[in-house]
């Protein structure tokens, strides 16, 4: 006699869709924020192993000699795990809205941000031979995001949103005359090495140049919010 056999429902079937939601999820992720992706993990990875730090950090006089890619590169380099984890942290937050709302632009714009805040410390700062750290970046993209929600939210008539972005503005004004004064940094220590105002103010002036000659194209699109 033939029976019909009945088949359990498959245990593993919510697993499958955790999964597949978990992928789904990732390559939305990847989709919208890949650069910011890519810089971080190789971040990561030259600080895993010293010697390709070495051969990335921004050394002056390796520049000089024809190593043009350490003007991209020393950006991607530390020099403890305390500096490293401030400025990879703010990049992350950072560029994860940056790219987000300006995809098409971000790679191009990392890469003339990181050239011309290198050649500034190169220019101005004499006195050491060498740099490391993506503050004069993050400083970079903060002015960034703070002018083009600023201009969106003049725009649209946003009072709130309007007020809240030129405090932020305010406050990284603040933030920079502080540092150009007393010589030291808000937020982190840095017993181990020195931090190059210079670098932050070319990141701010180059961050606030882009986003006032170029607004996104979406320029209906709501102001961030959160």
């Amino acid at each position: 006699m033939n029976t019909t056999e009945l088949v359990p429902p498959l245990q593993c079937k919510p697993n499958r869709i955790w999964l597949q939601q978990l992928q789904c999820w990732s390559s939305e992720l990847w989709k919208h924020n890949r650069y910011t992706i890519a810089i971080a993990l190789l971040t990561l990875l030259s600080f895993a192993f010293p010697a390709l730090t070495s051969s990335m950090q921004l050394d002056f006089s390796s520049v000089l000699d024809g190593q043009w890619w350490r003007l991209l590169t020393g950006h991607l380099t530390h020099y403890d795990g305390q500096h490293l984890f401030w400025d990879l942290l703010m990049f992350v937050a950072l560029g994860a809205i940056c790219e987000r709302q300006n995809r098409k632009s971000f790679g191009l714009f990392f890469v003339i941000m990181a050239i011309i805040v290198s050649l500034t410390v190169m220019l101005t700062c004499g006195e050491i031979s060498e740099y490391r750290g993506l503050s004069g970046i993050d400083t970079g993209l903060f002015a960034w995001l703070t002018v083009s929600q600023l201009r969106n939210s003049y725009a649209t008539e946003d009072r709130y949103f309007t007020c809240f972005w030129a405090t932020s503005g305010c406050l990284l004004v603040g933030k920079l005359g502080f540092e150009m004064i007393t010589g030291d940094v808000l937020f982190v220590q840095t017993d181990g090495f020195k931090a190059i105002l210079e670098s932050h103010l070319a990141g701010t002036a180059v961050g606030a140049l882009v986003a006032l000659i170029a607004l996104p194209r979406n320029c209906e699109a709501k102001t961030f919010s959160s």
